[in-house]
């Protein structure tokens, strides 16, 4: 072999080595970056404006991360009750939680003043307070019991629906037997018009509300559309007794630790624009929903709620016992503001 092809030689099978070197630095030493996955829960049904919007954000947030931070959401109660799902978040088990306010009271006391009955005088007013003049104090009191609040939803005004009679003032609630959920604000404020109130798990009122055992239920107009409930009710009141958010929150250490800081911002702003969007197809739905059920038989009353509100001392007097004096004069200063 001559010197030339020596040399030759010599530099081909340098070539070969300096390029598997830099392979094996492409393949091994600078690995892509593994996405964020995080799973998501909430308790609205598919067809819901909760979940559509929900879908959109979680998209959303992959095209403008580059697939770096990638969401799965689990609707409907797929993973457990509100309740156990809350503490399974609290917990870690979860990332992310659309959370009702049943999840709510049952976590913070003092966050039970996002459900106090007839504080909000419209969408509007509940939107300026919970986005607005009550955020910094909300995020305080999530933060202390471990989740990061990241931005709201909405289900709407609770509306009240019977089999029994039309509902115009306070005075036509009195006697009647109303199922509510779990929820204090919610139980207290029937009390304070004279119901008797029956605590019975959401998926046995429908049967509950056709076998007579009680004669109505509370919930926003969606739910009780979504539920079919009306088609065991003769009436439905627009009573909108309760506002009803519904929020979306992180585990802190999940929010701090996985997350940087950029992509918080990217999720934080998407969430913001899917709780809007969410906010306005609920109200939307509101009419359409009541107009397809009138058409089904259901008598609709809109009554003056000032009277109603005039009947809830007892409910507030029991009501800030629960929440506390101090969180209770704090919030109201938010509603307060919130009104001008």
């Amino acid at each position: 072999m001559t010197n030339s092809t020596k040399q030759t030689s010599s530099i081909n099978r340098r070539s070969v080595l300096q390029a598997g070197a830099a392979a094996s630095v492409g393949s091994f030493w600078i690995p892509a970056k593994a996405a964020v996955e995080l799973k998501l829960t909430h308790p609205a049904d598919p067809s819901h404006p909760v979940h559509i919007e929900a879908e959109k954000m979680v998209k959303r947030i992959s095209d403008r991360t580059n697939g770096e931070v990638k969401i799965t959401i689990f609707p409907n109660n797929a993973l457990g009750s509100p309740v156990e799902t809350a503490q399974q978040t609290r917990l870690g088990a979860i990332d992310m939680i659309l959370m009702n306010p049943s999840n709510i009271e049952s976590i913070s006391k003092p966050l039970g003043v996002i459900n106090i009955p007839y504080q909000f005088d419209s969408y509007e007013h509940a939107h300026k307070a919970l986005d607005v003049t009550g955020r910094a104090w909300l995020a305080q009191q999530f933060s202390a019991v471990g989740f990061s609040w990241i931005a709201n939803f909405e289900w709407g005004f609770r509306a009240l629906s019977n089999s029994r009679k039309a509902i115009r003032t306070p005075d036509d609630i009195r006697g009647l037997k109303l199922r509510v959920p779990p929820e204090l604000a919610i139980k207290s404020a029937f009390e304070a018009l004279g119901a008797n109130t029956q605590t019975i798990a959401f998926q046995e009122v429908y049967l509950a509300l056709a076998n007579k055992t009680v004669d109505g239920q509370d919930n926003p107009i969606g739910t009780t559309f979504a539920a079919k409930f009306f088609e065991v009710q003769s009436h439905i009141a627009l009573t909108k007794h309760i506002y009803t958010s519904i929020m979306l929150v992180a585990n802190q250490r999940a929010w701090q630790n996985k997350l940087n800081e950029a992509q918080r911002k990217i999720i934080s702003e998407e969430s913001t624009v899917a709780g809007q969007a969410a906010r306005k197809a609920v109200r939307e739905k509101e009419e359409e929903q009541i107009a397809t059920m009138q058409k089904a038989g259901i008598a609709i009353t809109r009554p003056d709620v000032a009277p109603f509100r005039d009947k809830m001392a007892p409910a507030y007097d029991i009501l800030r016992k629960s929440i506390g004096d101090e969180n209770w004069a704090n919030w109201s200063r938010a509603v307060a503001a919130a009104r001008t």
